[in-house]
């Protein structure tokens, strides 16, 4: 495989600057020009130590989250998943959002993935993804505005939610994150 292509040089950056701020996301514009002299301004949502998404495995079941999902206006199925606050490492934000989130710790992390992106052409977010095993229950009050519920999904039912065309497991980090875990156990 030749990778090559991604070693070339990025286009130059000729200016930056905030264009839109929220208590959430703020929005930077980047002046470009590319190696060819072609010049364009893209957009990119900026933020954060970067985030961890946890996948419960309790040696028979995972056990996934039904959570609000505001870009679909309804319930997600998917996993544990929040920022890494500021002077935290990834292991310790994925046992601390396993804990606010689902009420368990975790005495196993595996790092599936040192990162993981989505939509890396305007967005800024790195994601560290850890399976999680040896679950105890602990549970520490976070800032979900209610209870998230668990759905237990034994091994062959997470297959299913692989390779199903008409899977309710649709977000593409959870997707991705399943198989790795799958892979993992020795399961696929």
């Amino acid at each position: 495989m030749n990778l090559s292509a991604l070693k070339k040089n990025p286009p130059q950056i000729l200016g930056r600057r905030k264009h839109k701020v929220s208590r959430i996301f703020t929005v930077e514009e980047l002046d470009l020009q590319f190696s060819n002299g072609t010049k364009t301004v893209y957009e990119k949502i900026c933020g954060g130590s970067g985030a961890v998404m946890c996948i419960p495995f309790d040696g028979t079941h995972f056990l996934l989250s039904s959570e609000y999902a505001c870009g679909l206006e309804g319930y997600s199925l998917g996993f544990v998943k929040g920022k890494i606050d500021k002077g935290e490492t990834p292991e310790e934000a994925a046992v601390r959002e396993l804990e606010e989130e689902i009420g368990f710790g975790a005495k196993r992390l595996t790092r599936l993935r040192r990162t993981m992106t989505v939509a890396p052409g305007m967005l800024e977010l790195k994601m560290h993804v850890f399976l999680c095993r040896d679950l105890y229950p602990c549970k520490l009050t976070g800032d979900e505005p209610e209870p998230i519920d668990i759905i237990k999904v034994s091994i062959e039912e997470a297959k299913n939610l692989l390779f199903d065309v008409d899977s309710p497991l649709m977000e593409a980090r959870s997707i991705g994150a399943l198989a790795l875990s799958l892979h993992e156990i020795g399961a696929i």
